[in-house]
């Protein structure tokens, strides 16, 4: 349930669905999130895939 895994996960967009918490991984599976940081929470009930994000 914590967010351990976090920074070292190869996605760019890193989803809790334990907390809700929501991650930009910028540089990937390096140690660390790189210049990204968590910048959501939303509430754990709530349907999170990838069509429901965009990069640009």
């Amino acid at each position: 349930s914590d967010n351990s895994q976090v920074e070292s996960s190869g996605a760019l967009i890193v989803y809790n669905s334990n907390t809700g918490d929501l991650f930009y991984n910028q540089n990937g599976s390096a140690g660390g999130l790189g210049s990204g940081a968590q910048f959501a929470t939303i509430n754990t009930s709530t349907s999170v895939g990838v069509q429901d994000f965009e990069i640009v």
